[in-house]
């Protein structure tokens, strides 16, 4: 089996993922399997070069004025899939933040499997995102380690039979620092990830837990539940990455040591699965997995993701906005951590929250909701 891949963010940490399961699939099915019709990378010219040439593709969009020598080159992911992408196509969408919208749209538009990585894509236009991979006929295929789980556990259930959908988190570089370590932590400790190897904004996020808010909200339209069938806990070993509770009491769930290769292969392979390049779990050595729950004082984005599930319409740009601005300001050393989801918060109970059916009405929320995140960090004195 093979299919032409786009990565999209392929100098990312998903995308470089990608890349390797891609070169070990050709190892397994052949040097001329499963062909890259296209990269698209931020500012990382010599990786995306290295990519190129590795993959042996002709067409990239890179977001800085220098020449690959590839045969297309073009300044945006959507210019790259318009151009190339065609129906039957998979596209790896790893773009991170609000500019993963568009590219995948235009995707969805193009015909092309969706196996989704940019979880702010869902976030912040859900609605639009969903219906329009209904009206193409196209798949949205989960990258994310948890939801692909969920995912897996759910893939001979039908929705009626889901009581509880519960996604697992390590806890990030902070778990078990108290309140006031967590409201101080440093750059350097927030970026030190105990398990997961990620780029910084999605490192920030998992320090915060608002990573997992985010992908609660990401669930919630992934999978079709309410609010009330959603969940998230503590568990640190990061080898259990989600669960599925049924009406009768059954709980299936999906284990694997921490490798984003495998929910990335599968997204790849599905419907079917193949020999993975990803280690399997080592029952003869493994001793304990355990789970806590996440206490909300210390980390309340998780009871926003509520609030904002329960709200809907552009609250979900509105959140997902506000914080790519504050992990930007934490990261520029402008901002203490413990300030940035009080922020988030303050943006969100302050904004309007319209119907979000249309894409410019996302696109308005996301802009008044980045103009009102930088007015409170610019009046925000650090150490005050």
């Amino acid at each position: 089996m093979s299919r032409r891949i786009f990565i999209l963010g392929s100098t990312g940490s998903i995308g470089c993922s990608t890349v390797r399961t891609i070169l070990h699939l050709r190892s397994r099915d052949g040097k001329d399997s499963w062909p890259v019709g296209g990269l698209a990378a931020g500012a990382n010219f010599p990786l995306l070069k290295e990519q190129s040439k590795v993959l042996k593709v002709n067409a990239v969009s890179v977001h800085v004025d220098t020449s690959l020598g590839t045969e297309h080159q073009y300044s945006s992911a959507v210019e790259l899939l318009e151009s190339h992408a065609k129906r039957g196509d998979l596209v790896v969408a790893a773009i991170v933040g609000f500019a993963g919208i568009a590219p995948v749209l235009t995707a969805i538009e193009m015909g092309c499997d969706i196996a989704l990585a940019n979880k702010e894509t869902l976030v912040a236009a859900g609605e639009i995102i969903m219906q329009a991979a209904q009206n193409a006929g196209v798949h949205i295929l989960p990258v994310d380690s948890e939801h692909s789980a969920i995912f897996q556990s759910l893939s001979s259930s039908t929705k009626k039979e889901v009581k509880k959908i519960v996604l697992t988190a390590s806890g990030g570089s902070l778990r078990g620092m108290s309140a006031t370590e967590v409201k101080t932590a440093s750059i350097e400790q927030v970026l030190n990830h105990p398990t997961w190897n990620m780029g910084a904004k999605v490192t920030v996020d998992s320090a915060s837990l608002m990573n997992k808010a985010l992908e609660l909200i990401e669930a919630q339209w992934l999978f079709g539940v309410s609010s009330s069938q959603l969940g998230a806990i503590i568990h640190p070993q990061s080898i259990v990455h989600g669960m599925v509770e049924f009406v009768d009491g059954s709980v299936i769930a999906q284990l694997s040591p921490p490798d984003m290769r495998l929910p990335i292969q599968y997204a790849l392979t599905w419907p079917s699965r193949v020999a993975g390049c990803s280690p399997a779990v080592d029952w003869a050595n493994f001793k304990d997995l355990t789970f806590d729950q996440i206490d909300t004082s210390i980390f309340p984005a998780i009871e926003l993701a509520y609030r904002v599930m329960e709200r809907g319409g552009t609250s979900g740009a509105v959140m997902n906005a506000a914080n790519e601005v504050v992990v930007e300001a934490f990261l520029a050393q402008n901002i203490p951590f413990g300030s940035m989801v009080g922020i988030v918060t303050e943006v969100l109970e302050n904004n309007s929250i319209l119907d979000a059916s249309a894409l410019e009405a996302v696109v308005e929320a996301d802009r008044e909701a980045r103009v009102h995140a930088a007015q409170l960090i610019a009046s925000y004195k650090v150490n005050s």
